[in-house]
């Protein structure tokens, strides 16, 4: 046993009965060298004087549990001789308390309780007693450490004990708690199951989802792959679609853990098989998960087995099957190569860019890329400006604030050429959008379009027209003209802002709206702090006209900012 040096300071006497003690600090301190304690009275006594003892301190508060625990951890099982079965007792109750740290450093103490005992029959009889009790207790709580227990021990016991624990994983993962759920699903993860299980036991939605992240995240595939391949199909062939659902999602991992000739053996024709399944949510999974699947198949399956299927629903009823296509089709591209992608995959998406659903198009705009690589942006740019027109004017703010991004890519890929007028007008439009969010993203866009075809392209043939926002009677779209300023003011040299920006802002100051004067000055002030040079005195003229003004927050930022500079 080991000897504990005393460096507390205190007699050892004190200490103990400081465990008694109505200050919770003083137990809290006593608490701490519990194992002090147990080293100088030794094991018998600590057996059959201080272990009692501490039985009667686990009513306390959690300030002292957490520290009984923490000592109870360290290096109890040789303090009392090897003779793990006394502390079986303490822990077992602090696996019902209410802090969840000591739930937990409880239960994994319990585990190494066990893994001392030699006698597999002791271990059986006692880790079943405790993980009954546990599970069986008024707390709810408890079960947590079920949770733990329960894959430390189950390929320990029995056949019998094993559909005992079975049955107990099945009511946690269905239990009503979310709180038990979840750490069950925290923990069952551990488990290595037995072929010898009755696999029809394990049928529910919960449980077979707790079985696929252990099993294809382990070794276990590689010892059992019978028994695994065979769980795998009663999976994919359940009648509920909700197995199969969740089957499919984890089938590109289960194809990673496996390779691609073990997908293409076992699994592929299941993925196949769910493209053409009655319930759509089935058809939705499977067309989603087809980015990551085709990675895992041969060429010519992808066009002889897959792309057949794709063609079937690329109208089908149901949008949420078409915005799943979208998202992934285009992923094909790349592996199939330029002449087939022309002739397989380009009618596809000519056919998903005239969805009625508008959030298909936009699905598919966001993929763009994955195409275009393959064929180029030129043969695709005129079928698309008509899809963009349409979704420009869409009645869901989200989808014509999504569409605005699609220019960019399209401008760095083909140049000045793709923004024709009718492109820019869509510009024009989304920068006097009625939705606060479509005319920033609108104005992000003229920035990233300045960025990429210059100041000069920018002013022939956008910014003269935004400037011409300062004339219309809302004043949303007035303030488009400050916010557009702002957002481009490091691609402006000085002379263009004394030249065209100076004379925007000095007519805007005397604008009759307060919240338009407002935003002058602090576009001012951005402007003379980033630029500098000749336009800082202007723009203090124009800040100055504006310490007179009549709103008082508008004289407040004035000063505020001339002040600052």
């Amino acid at each position: 046993m080991p000897k504990i040096e005393n460096t507390t300071g205190m007699p050892i006497n004190l200490i103990i009965d400081e465990l008694k003690s109505d200050d919770i600090r003083k137990r809290i301190h006593s608490v701490k060298h519990l194992d002090l304690i147990a080293s100088t009275i030794g094991p018998e006594r600590t057996k059959n004087e201080l272990i009692p003892f501490i039985q009667e301190l686990l009513d306390d508060d959690d300030e002292v549990l957490i520290e009984l625990v923490e000592s109870l951890s360290k290096n109890f099982i040789e303090l009392v001789g090897g003779q793990v079965q006394v502390l079986l007792p303490t822990f077992e109750t602090l696996c019902r308390v209410e802090d969840a740290s000591v739930r937990e450093k409880a239960a994994n103490q319990l585990k190494k309780c066990f893994a001392t005992l030699p006698d597999q029959k002791k271990v059986e009889e006692l880790s079943m007693g405790i993980i009954k009790r546990l599970n069986d207790s008024d707390y709810y709580l408890a079960k947590n450490a079920v949770a733990i227990l329960v894959p430390a021990v189950i390929n320990q016991v029995s056949q019998n004990n094993q559909n005992d624990l079975i049955n107990i994983i099945l009511k946690i993962s269905q239990d009503q708690i979310p709180q038990v759920r979840k750490f069950s699903s925290m923990y069952f993860q551990d488990l290595q199951m037995r072929p010898s299980f009755k696999t029809p036991q394990i049928r529910s939605l919960k449980m077979n989802r707790i079985l696929l992240e252990c099993i294809y995240r382990t070794a276990f595939f590689q010892k059992q792959q019978t028994f695994v391949l065979n769980m795998y199909k009663q999976l994919a062939e359940d009648q509920s679609w909700r197995v199969r659902y969740y089957f499919c999602d984890k089938l590109a991992d289960i194809g990673d853990s496996v390779g691609k000739e073990g997908y293409r053996k076992n699994f592929q024709n299941y993925h196949l098989k769910f493209l053409q399944d009655n319930e759509p949510e089935m058809k939705s999974i499977a067309a989603l998960k087809i980015e990551r699947v085709s990675s895992l198949m041969d060429a010519d399956d992808i066009l002889n087995k897959l792309i057949p299927l794709l063609k079937s629903i690329q109208q089908d009823s149901n949008s949420f099957v078409r915005n799943s296509l979208a998202a992934s089709v285009l992923s094909l591209s790349p592996i199939i190569g330029k002449k087939n992608t022309s002739e397989q995959i380009l009618p596809i998406f000519l056919t998903l860019l005239k969805d009625q659903d508008s959030e298909v198009r936009i699905t598919l705009f966001k993929k763009l890329s994955l195409i275009t690589n393959v064929l180029g942006v030129d043969s695709l740019s005129q079928s698309v400006i008509p899809a963009l027109t349409e979704l420009a004017q869409d009645k869901n703010w989200r989808i014509r604030a999504s569409t605005i991004e699609v220019l960019s890519f399209f401008a760095r890929a083909i140049g000045p050429e793709f923004l024709s007028d009718k492109v820019l007008k869509l510009l024009l439009d989304w920068l006097g959008d009625k939705v606060y969010s479509v005319r920033q993203t609108a104005i992000q866009q003229t920035a990233q379009l300045i960025q990429i075809l210059g100041i000069a392209w920018a002013d022939r043939n956008l910014l003269t027209k935004i400037w011409g926002f300062q004339s219309i009677q809302n004043y949303l779209q007035r303030l488009t003209v400050l916010f557009t300023i702002t957002q481009i003011a490091s691609s402006l040299n000085n002379d263009y802002i004394l030249k065209t920006i100076l004379p925007l802002l000095q007519s805007m100051s005397k604008d009759q709206v307060a919240n338009v004067r407002s935003n002058v000055c602090k576009t001012c002030i951005l402007l003379a702090k980033e630029k500098g040079g000749n336009v800082v005195e202007p723009l203090k003229k124009v800040l100055q006209s504006l310490c007179d003004d009549q709103d008082a927050e508008v004289k407040y930022q004035a000063k505020s900012a001339l002040e600052s500079l």
